[in-house]
């Protein structure tokens, strides 16, 4: 556990840098981290939720207020702190209308955060942090994994949006295949990559990465240079091909 916490602690401080920086830049979001009341989270602690170690941790200390994320594949992911996470769960296994409880909700899911209604959360049943997503809106719940862990989830939060398209012009037409294969230095950037250009959800962006090689890119020269400069900035491990405009088509 002292490891969890170590790495819950360094991911938290790069948490709490990147609303810093956001507030150096004079952004108009209000972002700030107030001091955690040892009650806002004692009745977590002694409540029916079996919860897990790692994440009551995270709760005694990921104490920011009225934060969104907008970054990666998230377009405002509000993660709940203890003082919001019972309200977190209104609409979802509560419906705070009726007083009732909502049938068609996994019982043992408790949500953890959302993006634009789509819940992400953790299955109390298993006793680790694995995430789960499912889409909102569908009429019923069809949920994925979308992270193994905790942590890796809060990675995910802080990566960037990919910047804007910057293709080259008045260039010869030229072919090529770019073709994933490994992991590379940074294995969530690389899923996460996977997840966006080939549509995937994250358990078969998972199962893909196992299985190199993977071509992920056939088409013009412009089109790779600009995914090669993400492939590059991720650290993947990938080759580039020039091929025929046969091989394109074929």
């Amino acid at each position: 556990m002292k490891d969890l916490e170590e790495k819950l602690d360094a991911i938290l401080q790069q948490m709490r840098d990147f609303i810093d920086e956001l507030q150096e830049r004079g952004s108009a979001y209000p972002m700030f981290f107030y001091h955690q009341p040892e009650e806002d989270i004692s009745h977590f602690v002694d409540s029916g939720w079996l919860l897990p170690a790692e994440y009551v941790y995270f709760l005694r200390h990921y104490v920011v207020e009225r934060v969104t994320w907008a970054t990666g594949d998230y377009i405002n992911l509000n993660i709940y702190g203890a003082r919001d996470l019972i309200r977190g769960q209104e609409g979802y296994n509560y419906n705070p209308v009726t007083d009732e409880m909502i049938e068609d909700w996994p019982h043992d899911y408790l949500v953890i955060a959302t993006d634009e209604g789509d819940p992400y959360c953790l299955d109390l049943s298993r006793g680790d942090t694995a995430i789960f997503t499912a889409p909102h809106g569908t009429g019923s719940w069809h949920f994925t994994m979308a992270y193994d862990n905790l942590i890796m989830f809060l990675e995910s939060v802080l990566i960037p949006s990919s910047c804007e398209d910057m293709l080259p012009v008045d260039i010869p037409v030229a072919y090529y295949e770019l073709t994933i294969t490994g992991e590379g230095k940074e294995k969530l950037k690389t899923l996460l990559l996977l997840k966006k250009i080939l549509s995937y959800d994250y358990s078969q962006a998972r199962e893909a990465l196992e299985q190199p090689p993977l071509v992920i890119y056939r088409g013009v020269e412009a089109g790779a240079l600009k995914l090669e400069a993400e492939l590059q900035h991720i650290r993947a491990d990938y080759q580039k091909r020039k091929i025929s405009l046969a091989e394109f088509i074929g």
